[in-house]
């Protein structure tokens, strides 16, 4: 009988997302909060909207500014990829060889 196994890995993640989230909202060490909030920032966008949960509820200061940099990072990161994809066809074109075939007759 096979099992199945679509989605499990994303489960598995989101479970440890929803957990890293919690300990960032909830937990009396400072220095663990500081640790989840820096293992979400290393999720990507699978992080971002739990980082801004934490943002919004969390009054000390200093794991506020700890979200909003892991939050500056993930944007920055993507925005970076984003302009990468980008100009990745216009090196392509730029770098094309013009040939008689390419010129007007």
């Amino acid at each position: 009988m096979l099992h199945n196994t679509v989605g499990r890995s994303d489960t598995s993640e989101f479970k440890e997302i929803w957990k890293l989230k919690e300990i960032a909202k909830w937990d009396d060490d400072p220095g663990a909060k500081k640790t989840a909030i820096s293992e979400l920032s290393t999720r990507g966008e699978s992080g971002l909207s739990s980082l801004e949960e934490i943002l919004a509820v969390t009054a000390h200061e200093e794991i506020r500014k700890a979200c909003i940099d892991a939050i500056k990072a993930i944007r920055e990161k993507n925005d970076k990829s984003a302009a990468e994809r980008k100009e990745e066809p216009e090196k392509a074109e730029s770098s094309k060889e013009l040939s008689l075939a390419d010129l007007p007759p």
